[in-house]
């Protein structure tokens, strides 16, 4: 295999790693509303490929292992997805959510009339 080859095998590992994990990024960011997810973004990519790239440094190199990367990618984005959010909330970066069993006082005062 020659060396355009292997490069492009590699590129091509890491773009299917780094889909998987901004599928997972954008599964978090719906689940929490939009809370925190910029700042979570590349927490969850660069968890995603860390992830992807375990399996094979591990010795996983056939088809399997590149469903298991594929998996292990999805569950590392998931992981640094939520961290980033956890990170943002410590920050304070991002406010809670709002409570929906406290009306507005105006709410009430419409009742009333």
């Amino acid at each position: 295999m020659t060396l355009e080859a292997r490069i492009a095998f590699i590129v091509f590992f890491f773009a299917v790693w780094l889909f998987a994990g901004l599928l997972a990024w954008a599964a978090v960011a719906v689940l929490r509303r939009g809370r925190g997810a910029l700042l979570a973004l590349p927490l969850g990519l660069g968890a995603a490929a860390a992830a992807g790239v375990l399996v094979p440094v591990l010795g996983a190199r056939d088809a399997a292992g590149f469903a298991a990367s594929v998996l292990t990618a999805t569950a590392g984005g998931i992981l640094g997805s939520l961290a980033g959010v956890r990170f943002a909330e410590r920050i304070h970066l991002t406010e809670p959510p709002p409570d929906g069993s406290l009306a507005p006082e105006r709410e009430h005062a419409d009742l009333k009339n």
